[in-house]
């Protein structure tokens, strides 16, 4: 920590708990809010989370350019529209002046990734987590990725394994998440989370933390509606569609995919690979609907958001996801999809188009699964359930 971040911090801390007092009197005459969601939406968890949850509020630092999304509140804004100045106070100081206006009106909060209203990477949100559990208020950690996997353990897990993971990749892609320091932030982050939180979302393995104790499974919320309900693709086609939309393609075993399906199209004329990066995610969308396969990532341990996408969408999905290492997916995971790893996904992906009459049972039988354990009534069943436990 710099001497001006720590100064900004100290500053932060005085602003949150003289503020808390400050606004106390007003909030006694607004709203109450059951749960504040933020302030980070990491692929729209922190929407659906919101949507799932009545009497929610969304507090965010600041808006992805690629979500057309309204949200309650948003700490940050562009430089242009305040002017620098302005915007640079804004943002180190609106995240306490929120809080503290928060705290006075919520009876919770879920924070979602590993972000916090504060400067909280300097003790992993330590002060901002006692702050709030200090006026009674219910705390929730929802976790989506590297905000809490260790690579250092992903890498003694994929020795164990004799398989890559996205950890140990990540590890090989930049040096820095295999610094000591970065680890120790992620075992700090893990123990604050258990010191204060009641209840913790997290694939367990796929996100291999310091976490201990129990965690509930994590929950996709893909809207009901964009489930398919029937497609007459897999009918007698005379051409087999592969989509593959890499988010990121170091990290989705891109590399592979581009191998193997240079060698299947070679062999097989009536396959058609279509390759989706950076595009927007109506397109992605509109290709699973042609799609009569999908191949998702092969480092994970569950299936991705697009894996979910695919199978709503009635694709065969092929990824690396297997109940054996992630228990939480439940024992009907592994008949929900064709399960391939980067050494034997192009002997995998030969056997499905070895037996194209079978292709349409099989993304009936991902269709099925993606309603039961993914689906926004599903996850908002299993979120609701959760909390009242908690």
């Amino acid at each position: 920590m710099t001497a001006s971040t720590s100064v900004v911090f100290r500053r932060q801390q005085a602003l949150l708990r003289t503020l808390y007092w400050v606004l106390k009197p007003f909030a006694l005459f607004t709203r109450r809010i059951d749960w504040v969601v933020g302030p980070e939406d990491i692929a729209l968890m922190a929407t659906h989370i919101a949507e799932a949850l009545p009497n929610s509020y969304t507090a965010i630092h600041a808006r992805n350019p690629f979500y057309a999304v309204e949200y309650d509140a948003v700490i940050q804004t562009s430089s242009t529209a305040l002017g620098g100045r302005l915007a640079t106070w804004r943002r180190l100081y609106g995240g306490p002046i929120l809080l503290a206006w928060l705290v006075n009106r919520a009876r919770g909060f879920i924070y979602v990734g590993g972000g916090a209203f504060l400067e909280g990477h300097h003790d992993e949100r330590e002060f901002e987590f006692a702050f709030i559990r200090s006026r009674g208020r219910r705390l929730v950690c929802y976790f989506t990725g590297n905000d809490i996997r260790s690579p250092r353990l992903s890498v003694t897990r994929a020795e164990e394994t004799g398989r890559p993971n996205i950890g140990s990749v990540l590890v090989t892609i930049d040096p820095a998440f295999a610094a000591p320091e970065y680890d120790r932030a992620r075992r700090l982050r893990a123990e604050v989370a258990e010191r204060h939180a009641e209840a913790i979302f997290n694939a367990r393995n796929d996100q291999l933390s310091y976490l201990e104790g129990h965690t509930h499974p994590f929950l996709y919320f893909y809207p009901d509606e964009q489930f398919v309900d029937a497609t007459d693709k897999f009918e007698a086609p005379e051409r087999i569609v592969v989509v593959h939309a890499p988010s990121n393609p170091l990290l989705k075993g891109t590399d592979v995919v581009r191998e193997v399906m240079a060698r299947i199209t070679q062999s097989h004329p009536q396959v058609e690979y279509r390759e989706l990066i950076g595009v927007p995610h109506e397109q992605v969308l509109a290709a699973l609907d042609e799609a009569h396969i999908a191949l998702n990532e092969f480092y994970a341990s569950v299936p991705g958001v697009f894996g979910v996408e695919a199978m709503a969408r009635r694709c065969v999905l092929v990824t690396s996801a297997r109940f054996a290492d992630e228990p939480d997916l439940g024992e009907d995971a592994d008949d929900a999809w064709v399960i391939a790893d980067v050494d034997s996904l192009h002997d995998e992906l030969r056997t499905v188009l070895a037996h194209p009459a079978e292709m349409a049972a099989q993304a009936e039988r991902g269709w099925n699964w993606a309603k039961r354990h993914a689906s926004a009534s599903a996850s908002t069943k299993a979120l609701n359930q959760a909390l009242s436990e908690a």
